[in-house]
């Protein structure tokens, strides 16, 4: 209970403090010397409440605050600091301060203060004891340096007053290496210039926070702990004057809640799962698009074979058809002979087996030629097909390809591309094996038509075999025309036959030639396509290196978000400070300390200055008053 009781009067104090510090600041700007009567009578009377002695003629101390002043020249150097420290005694007696004052002054009462070194002592019997210290040092927790720009030429305070032109103010607080580095740390600095619009317009103050008062623009600018600052105010003045800068400093405190990003975390920690189950799908199109690469280029040799063998065939179909006519014209004139009036002369049949046997070789040469087209053409079909089988048959929905380039996929704009070209080939994959399965019966055909012809060939030669025996036999033995006219019945069956035989031949030898054109605009698309692949599988190759490199770094993403959120809380949340005191480390029952610092103003020459206050009677609140005159 009594721990509680405390921390309500340490807050409140630390109010009175900051109310104490509002009418000191207002002081400069409504005279508070002139109306103090009757406020200084009920301050009095507030501070002279007394309260009991402490055992032993010790004083017990609840807290004390300290509020340093200073006064700073117009460009920002140090002229004087004071500090005023406040007692809060739950119990009167004996105290004894530290600090390294160059004098001290009791602001309570007309007691004497005693000072040995840097210990003040005095006896306190008040509930709220103040007293003034004048420090030696000049030195504050910043720098600060005040500089006057007019129409861009750098002058001097003084010489800035009274002008007209375009005015820069820049205002520069830095770390004081001299000074306790703690409140540099800790304390956030308001920095308050006032300008009177009567003389001031056009204001620019990109980093400050403007405000009106009346016919005056305020602009306030903040610096947080451990941060230097560099800030440029500009306007247009007419006769120049202006009030003295305010700068306060206290301890740095915010009431800010972060977001709990638990939440948010935990729906991000799936896009790693995501990105991850994409890198694994990306190793699958990769590993798809090698084989399809080695099928591609299979293909592409198997192709060769077949544009090869047609070429070949191509090229001997006139040869064949020749000597198919030949055999033709041959039995057409043997026909004709052996329906003449005159009938055939014996003496040119002994010629007739031999003949036949030439026909029969000639028709064994073509199902040589035959057979071996067909070899080659079914090796070359067979590579084709193993190769158009090994394109993945998958399908990709243009949905699917179109989800992997919207924004937010995750990937870059080179990964895009590469996955455009990747769409691009595989639908023109697809096209490929699309057409194949369309033409795969024709090519087949060709072994089969191939076989038919072969075996028709190989009949009529055997045939021819059969007539050249029969006829050798016949001229042989030939005791009689009724032989002879069975010979020549058999010649004239076989003459229509292969007349018959003879134009199915031209029509296929017709067939293989289009066929061996139209292959070689197949063959190059072949080749086109099976370039295309290898592009593919190269594009799939860096866009897994770039979904791999990808995983790796999203993996870690929560944490990494989770870290910059504290960073940001290290960097803008107040940390745990312990107040010390600056006028002495001694000093251990110090809970507040506040820096109230004044510039001088720039005012005409010739202006009257302010008349000082005489010492003589002063109260309390007038010694404060007079710290802003």
């Amino acid at each position: 209970m009594r721990d509680n009781q405390k921390k309500i009067k340490i807050k409140l104090r630390h109010l009175i403090t900051v109310c104490l510090t509002v009418c000191l600041v207002a002081v400069t700007t409504i005279g508070l010397a002139s109306s103090s009567g009757e406020a200084d009578g009920a301050r009095a009377q507030e501070a002279s409440r007394t309260v009991e002695t402490g055992a032993n003629g010790a004083a017990e101390i609840e807290g004390k605050d300290e509020v340093v002043y200073a006064t700073l020249s117009a460009n920002g150097g140090v002229r004087a600091i004071y500090a005023v420290n406040h007692f809060a005694l739950a119990k009167g007696g004996n105290v004894t301060d530290y600090g390294d004052y160059e004098s001290v002054v009791n602001l309570t009462n007309s007691d004497s203060l005693t000072q040995e070194g840097n210990a003040v002592s005095f006896t306190a019997s008040e509930e709220n004891y103040y007293y003034q210290g004048n420090m030696k040092s000049t030195d504050l927790p910043w720098d600060f340096t005040i500089e006057y720009y007019l129409d861009g030429k750098k002058l001097e305070p003084e010489e800035v007053a009274g002008k007209s032109g375009a005015l820069e103010i820049r205002i520069v607080s830095a770390k004081n290496d001299r000074a306790d580095a703690t409140f540099y740390d800790n304390y956030m600095l308001q920095i308050t210039v006032t300008l009177d619009t009567d003389k001031c317009s056009n204001i620019g103050a990109p980093d400050g926070t403007p405000a009106s008062a009346g016919k005056d623009k305020v602009i306030a600018y903040t610096v947080l702990p451990g941060q230097d600052a560099d800030f440029i105010l500009k306007a247009d003045v007419a006769d120049f004057t202006m009030t003295g800068i305010s700068i306060s400093a206290v301890p740095y405190s915010m009431s800010m809640e972060f977001p709990d990003m638990e939440d948010q975390l935990g729906e991000l920690e799936q896009l790693p799962e995501a990105i991850g189950q994409l890198n694994e799908g990306v190793a699958e199109l990769r590993s798809g698009t090698k084989q399809m690469t080695s099928g591609a280029s299979s293909l592409v040799n198997g192709s060769d074979g077949i544009r090869d063998g047609l070429a070949q065939l191509s090229g001997k179909a006139g040869q064949l058809e020749n000597a198919s006519d030949q055999i033709n014209s041959a039995l057409g004139q043997i026909a004709a002979a052996l329906d003449a009036e005159g009938g055939i002369d014996l003496s040119q049949a002994v010629q007739l087996p031999s003949g036949l046997k030439q026909l029969a070789d000639g028709l064994r040469g073509v199902s040589g030629g035959l057979g071996q087209m067909k070899k080659g053409f079914n090796t070359a079909f067979s590579a084709l097909d193993n190769a158009m089988q090994g394109i993945p048959g998958a399908n990709i929905s243009q949905q699917e390809i179109d989800g992997l380039l919207a924004d937010g996929s995750g990937l870059t704009d080179a990964q895009k591309d590469v996955v455009t070209r990747l769409a691009a080939q595989y639908q023109a994959a697809q096209a490929a094996k699309g057409t194949y399965a369309q033409v795969k019966t024709a090519f087949a055909a060709v072994g089969t038509t191939a076989d038919t012809l072969t075996g028709s060939v190989n009949t009529i030669a055997d045939t021819l075999d059969t007539l050249a025996a029969q006829a050798g036999g016949v001229l042989s033995q030939l005791d009689g025309l009724g032989q002879l006219g069975e010979l020549a019945s058999g010649l004239k069956d076989l003459a229509g036959n292969y007349t018959r035989f003879h134009d199915g031949l031209v029509a296929y030898l017709d067939g293989v030639t289009g066929l061996s054109a139209g292959y070689n605009s197949f063959h190059a698309g072949l080749s086109t396509f099976s370039s295309g692949v290898g592009e593919l599988n190269d594009g799939v190759g860096e866009l897994h290196d770039g979904t791999s490199t990808m995983s790796g770094e999203i993996a870690g993403m929560p944490g990494m978000i989770q870290k910059e959120v504290d960073k940001m809380k290290e960097e803008y949340m107040p940390s745990d400070f312990d107040p010390v005191s600056f006028t002495s480390a001694q000093n251990t029952d110090t809970e507040f300390v506040q820096f109230v610092l004044q510039c001088g103003g720039i005012e005409k020459p010739g202006e009257p200055e302010p008349q000082e206050t005489e010492e003589e009677n002063e109260t309390f609140w007038d010694r404060l008053a007079a710290l802003f005159q």
